[in-house]
């Protein structure tokens, strides 16, 4: 059986960091070649301390928790765990669960056949349908301008799940270079570049997401992303991806 390595980003998610890490366990003891990483990306909440408290009571060795002090953004969050992990596959997931845990046996699945799989929201209507109003104008801005810059042919580039064999997440996150909210685009877009096969599965957003503030500033992430976007085409044509 394949191992699986899975990421989980976490800031300042104490409300709901101890319910995720019980459903992570339940869900590695029914599946023992999966390996879990929570990377506390410096959060300023009581996040630290229920993860340390978890780690300490925990008897499963397939769980690890890596933290430093500083946020420094969900992509290197990701890029920092992937460096440290040897599975066959690595994939990520958001903290929160936004996308249940039973997405990374599609994903997995999927990885048979693709290089990397992302996971897509536009493939359940319903799952859009559902998003704020807020949420739905960022990733249908975001991704209209990714395919516009960068000339990527998918429709949803940030739902929070992905995965992606070992050799080729070594290489393009070593390559990776932002490590803010766009990390997602440049990852596809350097997996794309070096003509790796990309697949996609449908990510359903639970209803508890739904109902979560949001922690999107529509204007300035908006911006932040856009500028982003314009780093990825600047350093392609510069050649700092070679």
């Amino acid at each position: 059986m394949l191992k699986v390595a899975v990421i989980l980003p976490v800031y300042n998610e104490a409300k709901c960091i101890a319910k995720t890490w019980d459903s992570v366990l339940q869900f590695s003891n029914t599946r023992p070649y999966y390996h879990f990483t929570f990377v506390n990306d410096g959060s300023t909440d009581q996040t630290k301390q229920i993860l340390d408290a978890k780690l300490t009571a925990a008897s499963n060795s397939r769980i690890k928790v890596i933290e430093y002090e500083e946020n420094k953004g969900k992509g290197f969050a990701i890029k920092t765990a992937v460096e440290s992990v040897h599975e066959d596959y690595i994939c990520f997931i958001d903290s929160d669960l936004a996308y249940s845990l039973e997405h990374l046996d599609l994903l997995v699945e999927k990885l048979d056949e693709f290089d990397v799989v992302i996971g897509c929201r536009n493939l359940i209507p319903e799952s859009i349908e559902r998003v704020n109003l807020t949420r739905k104008l960022a990733g249908k801005s975001f991704n209209t301008i990714s395919r516009k810059l960068l000339n990527l042919p998918f429709c949803d580039m940030q739902a929070g799940i992905k995965g992606f064999k070992k050799n080729v997440a070594k290489e393009v996150f070593q390559k990776q270079k932002i490590a803010g909210f766009s990390f997602d685009a440049e990852l596809i877009f350097l997996a794309k570049k070096k003509g790796y096969k990309i697949g996609q599965i449908p990510a359903m957003v639970s209803e508890k997401h739904l109902n979560k503030v949001s922690k999107v500033n529509l204007l300035i992430d908006s911006a932040r992303m856009l500028l982003d976007l314009l780093k990825i085409r600047c350093n392609d044509i510069m050649g700092k991806y070679e």
